[in-house]
């Protein structure tokens, strides 16, 4: 068994504050009590409370997805899961780590996030 490195089309800020926010829709239903791990021009990493995560599967679509912080441009915004970790049958509380990838973002916006995660990883 090999083990492949993951390589990253963009520089990733990892956050811990409540600073970075995030909603969005996804079948029908709004996520609003979300926390920011990680973001890069490419996506992000969010931790959602297991109620909320528990219709999500890897593949879904996340649409009118906004990132909360006063620096983000605040236009809705569509994903796309790609994998999600501590979604396990039976458990009802806690979070899900889930990773998306943003779709159809404008050359423009995409360049602000990444100015954004390039300046905040300037000043660690």
């Amino acid at each position: 068994m090999s083990i492949e490195h993951e390589q990253r089309k963009y520089p990733r800020l990892s956050t811990t504050s409540r600073v970075y926010g995030l909603r969005f829709q996804v079948k029908g239903v709004d996520i609003h009590d979300c926390r920011l791990v990680n973001l890069s021009a490419g996506g992000c990493g969010v931790e959602i409370q297991m109620a909320d995560a528990r219709n999500l599967e890897v593949g879904d679509v996340l649409e009118s997805l906004y990132l909360d912080h006063p620096d983000m441009p605040l236009v809705p915004l569509s994903a796309v899961i790609l994998r999600m970790l501590g979604k396990v049958p039976g458990k009802t509380l806690g979070y899900v780590l889930v990773g998306m990838e943003f779709r159809g973002i404008t050359p423009f916006v995409r360049g602000l996030i990444a100015d954004h995660v390039a300046a905040q990883l300037a000043r660690a």
